[in-house]
């Protein structure tokens, strides 16, 4: 329940427990007659309890760090009350706090485009949920997410805004040890014999491929890495992005990778082989149609394919991509319509990478190719998806 129904409801509650006080006219509104049955199990409480003091309890002795300000934008929403939790995360009194705006918490690693999407949100919908980086008193940074609902008066009109906020610091840790484990587990995996690995299970090799995607900058484009900001918190690239992000990985050409990184010839092969399947799987989808065990036929390929790259990590992003795609094309629908040309781009995209940088290592850039597979990948995952 958000903050301006529980307003509402102290007011309401009076109207039950005193037959002397008058209800409001044109007090129940749609929206609020849907809370009426939490109405009255909330005005039984209250005939032990002040709704002030309740309000009291509830703000004090919440573990979320809660804040309330006013409605005004122009002035940046000005603190009227913080709780002692949120005190204690941003190391001010809360004699310092009130008047000010919550801006003083904002410093050059907060995230702009989350915030300048706040009072938009708010004048729309009425609540805001995003995340960003907040500067404590003494200019330490630490991950926080909001939760922000508007209140009203009696006469519908938005008096203040209540805002819960949690740390995410301990998240932020959990994540970078995810992501260290991942690594360490996946160098292990990558040491192990051959036939050490065909004794294990494949369910081993898609964890390790999962959790590599939570923090892949491949899969998060620039459309949805909004998407990762508003539910975790910044993924920038300093101390406080914990899971990596999209970089410009430079230049490399097939001559100087080969030189440091050689592929085995049995992947290379193998390479190969899946590439050219998928090529012929895609020919007779063309030509006669799809079935579901073409797109599967399709999908193996692609997986062997990203198998293969995956333990490359230059080309961890592009095998990724790839992976997906063919988890998607896994579980369509045979009647699920799609533009299979852009299918047929994608593995164009996927073999042209491919040969340029490992088959016949003539490219100038290895990387040029797979930001190609990766912008047709993302592309036709709109689509599948």
């Amino acid at each position: 329940m958000r903050f301006s129904a529980i307003f509402w409801l102290f007011d309401c509650s009076r109207q039950y427990l005193d037959p002397t006080v008058q209800p409001h006219k044109g007090l129940l509104m749609p929206h609020q007659s849907k809370n009426m049955e939490e109405m009255l199990f909330f005005s039984q409480m209250l005939n032990e309890c002040s709704p002030l003091e309740l309000l009291k309890q509830i703000l004090m002795h919440s573990h979320h760090a809660i804040v309330i300000t006013d409605a005004d934008p122009s002035a940046g929403y000005r603190i009227i009350y913080a709780n002692p939790v949120f005190c204690r995360h941003t190391g001010y009194e809360l004699a310092e706090l009130v008047g000010t705006s919550p801006r003083i918490l904002q410093g050059p690693k907060s995230n702009r485009r989350v915030i300048d999407k706040l009072t938009p949100a708010l004048q729309e919908k009425g609540f805001f949920y995003g995340a960003s980086i907040n500067y404590r008193k003494d200019g330490s940074m630490y991950p926080v997410e909001w939760n922000i609902s508007e209140i009203k008066n009696e006469q519908g009109d938005v008096t203040h805004y209540i805002s819960m906020q949690k740390d995410l610091s301990n998240f932020h840790r959990l994540a970078k040890q995810v992501k260290k484990s991942n690594e360490s587990f996946k160098d292990f995996y990558l040491s192990t014999t051959k036939k050490d690995k065909d004794a294990q299970s494949k369910d081993v090799l898609e964890s390790l491929k999962d959790n590599q995607k939570i923090y892949a900058g491949g899969l998060r484009t620039d459309e949805n890495a909004d998407l990762f900001e508003d539910a975790f918190f910044d993924f920038s690239p300093d101390e406080m992005g914990a899971l990596g992000h999209k970089v410009d990985k430079g230049v490399l050409s097939a001559d100087d990778f080969w030189r440091e990184n050689p592929i085995e010839d049995e992947d290379v092969s193998s390479l190969v082989e899946s590439i050219q399947e998928v090529d012929v799987e895609l020919g007779l989808l063309q030509s006669q149609g799809k079935s579901k065990e073409r797109l599967e036929h399709i999908a193996n390929g692609f997986k062997e394919v990203a198998n293969n790259l995956y333990f490359c990590v230059e080309f961890n992003d592009g095998a990724l991509i790839i992976d997906e795609v063919a988890n998607v094309l896994m579980v369509l629908p045979t009647d699920y319509d799609f533009p299979v040309e852009m299918l047929v781009t994608f593995n164009k995209e996927v073999y042209e990478w491919l040969d340029g940088a490992v088959i016949s290592k003539n490219t100038s850039n290895i990387f040029e190719g797979e930001n190609n597979t990766i912008a047709a990948g993302n592309q036709l995952l709109l689509f599948l998806k």
